[in-house]
């Protein structure tokens, strides 16, 4: 081969990793895409309405919690007003409840049970499942009608 052409290739393969990078994920870590919606309770003695989180796939979680955001500010240093971990491994999830048990997982701090949530506050669960994580921010109000 000739200079010129060596200078070429080396050229085409530069552009080549430019665009892999640019404009390709290969390089990006996942995330676990999250859903919030409320659902009517027909269960008696409870809140009229509860929160349904569904996931874009079925994981195993490794951790999961829903902190209080302060007004629309996120502090991660607020105590959770529901966490589970995994102790082993959890069975894989693709949609449950707000403070629902999931198998395979156990409160973080035994014996506490996850808080009431509060009409209109603001609330950010956050899920990880493996080196993938993703979050989603809900409020816990009541529909209007």
């Amino acid at each position: 081969m000739r200079k010129k052409e060596i200078i070429w290739l080396g050229v085409l393969l530069i552009l080549g990793c430019a665009y892999i990078h640019y404009f390709t994920n290969w390089f990006e870590k996942g995330q676990i895409g999250i859903g919030a919606s409320l659902r009517p309770n027909r269960r008696a003695g409870g809140d009229p309405f509860m929160v349904v989180f569904t996931l874009n796939d079925a994981y195993n979680l490794n951790n999961l919690k829903v902190l209080p955001l302060d007004g629309d500010k996120f502090n991660p240093d607020a105590i959770p007003v529901w966490q589970l971990v995994s102790s082993s491994n959890s069975v894989a999830t693709r949609a449950f409840r707000y403070g629902q048990p999931i198998r395979g997982m156990k409160p973080a701090l035994k014996g506490v049970h996850p808080d009431p949530l509060t009409p209109g506050a603001k609330y950010r669960l956050i899920v990880t499942a493996g080196d993938l994580t993703g979050f989603k921010d809900f409020k816990a109000s009541i529909p209007d009608r």
